[in-house]
């Protein structure tokens, strides 16, 4: 899936699709922070809350809130990991 960038063209499907649906736009539209931590991660690769706020620079609970935002809006896959601690881990995959 190609992510538009700043100065690329448009194109006139999916222009179509935001006249005919404009409050859904905000569904798929990423923000500027959610855009670099989903550039961050090549794709095919697997990563954790904790891998993107190091590359990222932010707290692990803002990389994992924008991460499962991201997934939501269909840009990652996510998998379950059970840690031997306890607890859960989300794994993103792009």
């Amino acid at each position: 899936m190609q992510i538009c960038t700043k100065n690329e063209q448009i194109s006139a499907n999916l222009m179509g699709s935001a006249r005919v649906v404009p409050h859904q736009v905000g569904l798929i539209k990423l923000s500027k922070t959610q855009l670099k931590v989903l550039q961050s991660i090549i794709p095919g690769e697997k990563v954790t809350a904790e891998q993107i706020a190091e590359r990222c620079e932010l707290s692990c609970s803002w990389a994992s809130t924008l991460l499962k935002t991201v997934w939501e809006r269909g840009y990652l896959k996510r998998t379950l990991f059970v840690r031997e601690s306890g607890g859960i881990e989300f794994i993103y995959i792009r």
